[in-house]
């Protein structure tokens, strides 16, 4: 009985050591203090305090309120344990960027397996939400504006970094503000940008009136734009440069009549493909535009300049070409 017992008792804390570990959850407060345990009773002040304390799991849940601090996410999880940091339920979070460091992204993800949702991010200094060489990582269900650069930024420098990210349900506007007076006719920040990070999905974002480029790729395989709402950015709104095996899919893209956002004294154009000189060079191959709406932004465009590959065994079929674009954004109001 009492080998049976023993073996009993092994089986028994063995089957406990693999089970994953509970989620704790993590409160932050603006009323908080860095210094206290981060429960619900004793919040800490900063979410990049909450972040640094996170383990694979972990919640962190910021009460309502505006964050004067950059966010810096060191720490992230696993496939089956990611760490998620979102505003409490029905609270409005909002981090603000003003005053901060010149030239800072103000929030910097640095960690694998993480998901940031529902915050309002505004006036950074360098980018609103950038993550630097991660996998698995949600950005989604923010509101960015006000940026100096990029809205969202995905990516590395090289290849191999950054992949099986996912951009989704942002509203992204009045970002790219070093270029607000289109002094400069080239090198275009985006609202949403993805560089060297293959394998990633950007959907169901609204981005509009940024003062560069919507959304773009540069670099980077096999991505999916998907049914994003995209207008009124003073460069192109869809931007593919040395892209290869890219989809772009059920996107709505057109004008306003916002004359501010108008180059060359027109509606930037609406979706094109190009293989400008790049670190990282790959040629526009098995590139899929199909079933998008472009209104009032002409035709899906190759951009034939600098390297320009030309396409390789793509498709562009069965996209709507209009020159009305008031359809698509009547009942609509743009912040």
């Amino acid at each position: 009985m009492i080998g049976k017992t023993r073996v009993a008792l092994i089986v028994a804390m063995t089957a406990l050591q693999s089970m994953p570990a509970l989620a704790t959850t993590l409160y932050v407060s603006s009323a908080g203090d860095d210094k206290n345990p981060g429960t619900v009773a004793l919040p800490f002040r900063s979410i990049s305090k909450a972040a640094e304390e996170a383990k694979p799991g972990s919640r962190v849940t910021v009460l309502g309120g505006v964050y004067k601090e950059v966010v810096v996410i060191p720490s992230g999880g696993t496939a089956e344990l990611p760490v998620t940091i979102e505003p409490a339920s029905g609270e409005e979070v909002i981090i603000d960027g003003a005053g901060s460091p010149p030239d800072t992204n103000l929030v910097q993800i640095n960690a694998s397996y993480v998901t940031f949702r529902g915050f309002t991010v505004r006036n950074a200094t360098r980018g609103g939400i950038a993550a630097w060489g991660v996998h698995d990582v949600e950005i989604s269900d923010n509101r960015i504006q006000g940026s100096q650069k990029a809205g969202i930024w995905i990516g590395h420098t090289e290849a191999g970094h950054s992949y099986a990210n996912v951009i989704a349900r942002n509203e992204v506007w009045n970002n790219c503000l070093e270029y607000k007076s289109r002094a400069i006719d080239g090198g275009w920040p985006q609202g949403i940008s993805l560089q060297a990070s293959d394998k990633s999905t950007v959907i169901g974002n609204r981005v509009y009136r940024n003062y560069g480029e919507g959304i773009g790729t540069l670099s980077t395989k096999g991505v999916q734009i998907l049914g994003n709402d995209v207008f009124d950015n003073y460069s192109v709104n869809i931007y593919l440069d040395n892209a290869p095996s890219t989809v772009v899919q059920e996107n709505k893209v057109y004008h306003t009549y916002a004359k501010d956002f108008y180059r060359y004294g027109k509606p930037a154009v609406g979706i094109m493909i190009a293989n400008e000189y790049t670190e990282i060079e790959l040629p526009s191959r098995d590139i899929n535009v199909t079933r998008n709406t472009l209104a009032g932004v002409g035709r899906v465009v190759y951009g034939d300049y600098q390297r320009a590959s030309g396409l390789i065994n793509s498709e562009i079929n069965l996209n709507t070409v209009t020159d009305n674009p008031e359809p698509l954004w009547q009942g609509q109001k743009p912040n």
